[in-house]
C-alpha cells in the first residue's frame, strides 16, 4: 500500500486502540466491533475518493455521507429507504434512540447494559472522531494534530470509568498515537528522501519532521495521564444530569429524577389519579405493597441508590439468595394493569418476587430486586404477572438471627460523621432494654406509628438542611418520606442494616375484589436486614391505610413451611395459562420449577436485533461476508501489485522485467483497454498509449518497460536502463489521469484484471482436488500391494 493509505490504516486502528477505553462502560461489548467495521469502511470510503483525486472537502462529504448511510442501516434498517436510506421515519427512530440513550446515561451505572441508546451514542461517538482523526491526519496531512481528538475520546472515556485511569488503555491509546506519527514519518522520508537534513544514519530527533510531532506527543501523553484525574465528578449514572428534564440528577444508577421528591410530589398534588389495577392471591393486606426501588445511599440529608449493576432480564428472577429454605412462605400471584399515564421506568411489583411476564425491554438490578425499562420503556400501558413470595418469618427467628455480613453491613450501616447526634441518642432511648436488633426495630417501628406521639401531615416540606432530621424527631410532624427516613437512619446507628424503598401501598379494593392503586397511595417505608431472612417491611408511619408488620404475633416455629393461601380473590386467576400458586409448593417456587407464561400470550417481548441476539450475529455475519466479497478483487489487486513490483536483490532479473510487463497489461485493462496476447509488447505499449491518451512521459515509461520485454525474450541480455517501479506507477497515472471519473472507480473497486484470477479459481480447484484424489488413490494401493 502505498504511503497515505498506510496513514490511512493507522489512523483507523489509533482510533480503535484509544477507543478500546469505553469497552468497560457497557456490556456486552460487542458493540465495539461493529463499529470498528463501520469505521472501516468510512476509511476506506475515504482512500478511494483520494485514489480518485477528489477535492478535500469532497471527500470528508462523501465520507459522512457513506457514516450516515451506515448508522441508518444498523440501527434503523427497519425503518428506512431500501434499509439503508434515511427516510423520515429512520430520522426519527434515530431521535428517539438517541435521546433514550441520553435517558439511559443517567438511568445506569457503569458497567450499564447495552441499550440500543447507549449503543448508538457510543458508535456515533467513534465514528466521529474516527472520521476526525482521518479527515485532519489523510485528507489534510496534519498528522500530529489527529492526537487531539484522540486525547478528547480518552480522556472522556477514563474520566467516566468507574476505576478511573486505567494504564492499559493509555498504553494501548498512546501506541496507537505515536504508530500514526511513525506512519507519517516514513511516508515523508520515502517521498522527500534525507537529503535536506544532513547524514542519512543520523537520527538524533532534532529533524524538523520528527520535532514537531514528537512535541505533540509529549503533550498528549502528559494530558492524557492528568487530565482524567483533574476531571470533576460525574456523579453514579454514566453522566450526571442528563436525562429527565426535571431531574435533580442525584438519582444514581436508576434515574436523575429523585424518587423522594417525586413521591412528594405524588402525595401533595390536589387531585387523587388512579395509577394501576391489580388483582392478587395475597391473603394479607400487608402482603400487598407494590414496590418500586430501594434508596440505600444516605449523606444526613436524602437517601439516594447507590451504582448498581442492571443486567439482562432473567427468567425465573429467582429467590432471594439470603433466604433460608426453612422460613415458612405463601406463594402470592398478581395480575397488575397500569394506566396510560404512568410513565415511569420503574415496575411496581411484590418483594421478593421470584418470577416475571411482561412485554417490552426491561433489565433486572439483582442487588435491589427492583426492574428498570430500557430504551425509554416505561411501565405505562402494561399488563403484566408477578409471582412473588409473602414471608412469614417467626419472631423467635428473627430473635435469633446471626450477625449480617460483613461487606452488606458495611455498606447498610453507614451514617455520615456530620449526622446530628441526636439521631443516635434517640435511638438508644426508645429501644432501651431491648437485647435483640429485632426488638429494636418493633420498638422503633412502634415509636413512629403509635407510643411517640407523631402525626401524619403531607403539607411539612421536605427539607434539605443539615439539621433536617434533627428537626423532625423534635417536630413529630411529617410524612411517610420523613418517618422512613428517620426509621432507617436510627437503625443504622443501632448496627442494624437498613434502607428506605418507595413504591405503593396496597390502594382500595373494588367491589369485584380487584384493587386500585392512585397517586395518593405512594409510599416511602424503610427495609431491615436479617440474616437468614433477608429484607422485611416496618412501617413507622403513623397514617390511615398503613399497615405495619406485627412480625411478633407469628406463631409458626422455624423448620415449618406454611401451606399456600386458600383460593384466590376474584378476578386473580392467571390468564393467558400461568400456573396458579395455590397448586405450587413453596419449595417448588424456590427452584423455579412453577412456570409463569406472559400475560398476553406468548414469550416476553424481546428485540430481534438486541447486543446478544442469534438473528443480529446472523445479520451482521452475512453483511460481513457480502463486504469480503465485494472488496476480494480490490484486495487482490493491490497485492498482486505489491508481489510485481517488490523490491528483489542487486541486478534486473528477467522475472522481475516480464512481472513489470504484466502489471502493465493488467493495468491498461483496468482503465479499460483490454490485452490482446497475439500483440508483439512493442505494438501493445503503441495502442494503450494511443488508446489511454497518454502524454510523452507515460508513452515512453511504456515503450521502455516493451523494449526491456522483448530483450528479455528475445535477445541475450537486458540493455535497457529501467525503474520497474517508477515506470509502472507513470502508467498508471497517465492512464488515471486521461480517464473518466467512473472508470477510474472501476479501476479500484472493481479492476477487470481480476476476473482472470476468479475465472481460473474453477479449474484450480477441480486441479486441486484431482491431485489429492490422485495421492489418496496412490497411498491406498501401496497400503494395498502385496509384501514379497
Amino acid at each position: 500500500m502505498n504511503g497515505r493509505t498506510r496513514i490511512a490504516v493507522t489512523a483507523a486502528t489509533a482510533t480503535v486502540l484509544t477507543a478500546l477505553c469505553l469497552w468497560p462502560l457497557v456490556t456486552p461489548s460487542s458493540w465495539i466491533v461493529v463499529t470498528a467495521g463501520l469505521l472501516a469502511l468510512i476509511v476506506a470510503t475515504g482512500a478511494g475518493a483520494r485514489r480518485l483525486a477528489m477535492p478535500r472537502p469532497v471527500v470528508i462529504l462523501l465520507q459522512l455521507l457513506v457514516g450516515v448511510l451506515l448508522i441508518t442501516f444498523a440501527f434503523a434498517s427497519g425503518a428506512a429507504v431500501g434499509r439503508i436510506l434515511p427516510g423520515p421515519e429512520a430520522v426519527r427512530q434515530l431521535g428517539s434512540d438517541l435521546a433514550s440513550g441520553v435517558d439511559d446515561m443517567s438511568h445506569f451505572a457503569t458497567p450499564a447494559p447495552a441499550t440500543v441508546g447507549l449503543r448508538l451514542l457510543l458508535t456515533l461517538a467513534v465514528l466521529g472522531i474516527g472520521l476526525l482523526v482521518d479527515a485532519v491526519a489523510v485528507t489534510y496531512q496534519r498528522v500530529a494534530l489527529a492526537g487531539l481528538p484522540l486525547l478528547a475520546l480518552y480522556a472522556v472515556g477514563t474520566g467516566i470509568h468507574p476505576a478511573g485511569p486505567v494504564w492499559f488503555f493509555f498504553l494501548v491509546a498512546t501506541f496507537g498515537y505515536l504508530a500514526l506519527l511513525m506512519a507519517e514519518g516514513r511516508d515523508r522520508v520515502a517521498r522527500w528522501g534525507r537529503i535536506f537534513y544532513g547524514n542519512s544514519g543520523a537520527d538524533d530527533g532534532t529533524s524538523p519532521l520528527t520535532s514537531s510531532g514528537l512535541r505533540i506527543a509529549s503533550v498528549a501523553v502528559a494530558g492524557g495521564l492528568l487530565l482524567p484525574l483533574v476531571l470533576p465528578s460525574v456523579g453514579a449514572g454514566l453522566i450526571s444530569g442528563l436525562g429527565h428534564g426535571n431531574g435533580t440528577g442525584d438519582g444514581g444508577v436508576i434515574t436523575a429524577v429523585n424518587p423522594l421528591a417525586s413521591l412528594a410530589q405524588s402525595l401533595q398534588q390536589a387531585t387523587n389519579e388512579p395509577v394501576l389495577t391489580y388483582t392478587t392471591t395475597a391473603a394479607s393486606v400487608g402482603d400487598q405493597y407494590l414496590r418500586i426501588v430501594d434508596l440505600d445511599q444516605f449523606n444526613g440529608v436524602s437517601w439516594t441508590t447507590s451504582p448498581h449493576r442492571a443486567v439482562a432480564l432473567p427468567s425465573p428472577l429467582g429467590t432471594p439468595a439470603e433466604l433460608n429454605k426453612d422460613v415458612p412462605a405463601d406463594a402470592v400471584n398478581t395480575r397488575i394493569v397500569t394506566e396510560s399515564s404512568y410513565g415511569q421506568q420503574w415496575l411496581p411489583m411484590p418483594y421478593p418476587a421470584t418470577d416475571l411476564a411482561v412485554q417490552g425491554n426491561w433489565r433486572w438490578e439483582p442487588e435491589g430486586r427492583t426492574i428498570i425499562g430500557a430504551d425509554n420503556q416505561t411501565a405505562a400501558s402494561l399488563v403484566y404477572q408477578v409471582r412473588s413470595l409473602a414471608l412469614h418469618p417467626s419472631a423467635d427467628e428473627l430473635r435469633q438471627a446471626p450477625p449480617a455480613p460483613k461487606g452488606l453491613a458495611k455498606t447498610y450501616t453507614y451514617l455520615p460523621s456530620d449526622l446530628p447526634q441526636v439521631v443516635a441518642e434517640q435511638a438508644r432511648q426508645v429501644t432501651r432494654g431491648a437485647s435483640d436488633d429485632f426488638d429494636r426495630a418493633v420498638l422503633l417501628q412502634n415509636w413512629f406509628s403509635s407510643t411517640g406521639g407523631f402525626s401524619y401531615d403531607t403539607n411539612v416540606p421536605v427539607d434539605a438542611a443539615p439539621n433536617a432530621l434533627a428537626d423532625f424527631l423534635a417536630r413529630k410532624k411529617g410524612f411517610c418520606v420523613h418517618y422512613a427516613s428517620a426509621m432507617a437512619a436510627m437503625a443504622r446507628s443501632l448496627g442494624i442494616p437498613a434502607r428506605v424503598v418507595v413504591g405503593f401501598t396496597p390502594g382500595d379494593q373494588n367491589p369485584d375484589g380487584s384493587w386500585t392503586v392512585s397517586t395518593h397511595d405512594a409510599h416511602a417505608w424503610p427495609e431491615l436486614y436479617f440474616t437468614g431472612v433477608g429484607w422485611l417491611r416496618f412501617e413507622p408511619t403513623p397514617r390511615g391505610g398503613t399497615v405495619p408488620p406485627d412480625y411478633s404475633t407469628q406463631s409458626t416455629s422455624p423448620g415449618s413451611t406454611a401451606a399456600p393461601t386458600a383460593g384466590p380473590t376474584a378476578g386473580a386467576q392467571p390468564t393467558g395459562g400461568a400456573h396458579s400458586h395455590a397448586t405450587c409448593p413453596p419449595q417448588a417456587l424456590r427452584a423455579g420449577d412453577c412456570g409463569l407464561t406472559n400475560p398476553l400470550g406468548g414469550a416476553p417481548a424481546q428485540s430481534a436485533l438486541s447486543p446478544d441476539s442469534p438473528l443480529l450475529l446472523a445479520v451482521w455475519s452475512l453483511a460481513g461476508l457480502l463486504l469480503a466479497l465485494l472488496i476480494a478483487p480490490m484486495l487482490w489487486r493491490s497485492r498482486t501489485r505489491r508481489s510485481r513490483l517488490r523490491r528483489g536483490p542487486a541486478g534486473l532479473t528477467d522475472q522481475q522485467v516480464l512481472a513489470a510487463w504484466r502489471e502493465l497489461i493488467d493495468t491498461a485493462w483496468d482503465h479499460g483497454i483490454p490485452p490482446d496476447d497475439a500483440e508483439t509488447p512493442r505494438h501493445t505499449a503503441a495502442r494503450i498509449s494511443e488508446l489511454g491518451d497518454l502524454g510523452p512521459g507515460p508513452s515512453a515509461a511504456a515503450g521502455r518497460l516493451a523494449l526491456a520485454t522483448e530483450q528479455v525474450l528475445y535477445a541475450p541480455a537486458v540493455s535497457t536502463p529501467l525503474s520497474l517501479r517508477q515506470d509502472v506507477r507513470e502508467v498508471r497515472e497517465g492512464l488515471a489521469a486521461a480517464a473518466d471519473r467512473r472508470t477510474r472507480l472501476r479501476a479500484v473497486l472493481l479492476p477487470p484484471s481480476a476476473a482472470r484470477r476468479f475465472r481460473l479459481l474453477p479449474r484450480r480447484i477441480r486441479a486441486a482436488v484431482s491431485a489429492w484424489t490422485r495421492d489418496r488413490a496412490a497411498a491406498l494401493r501401496r497400503r494395498l500391494r502385496p509384501r514379497s
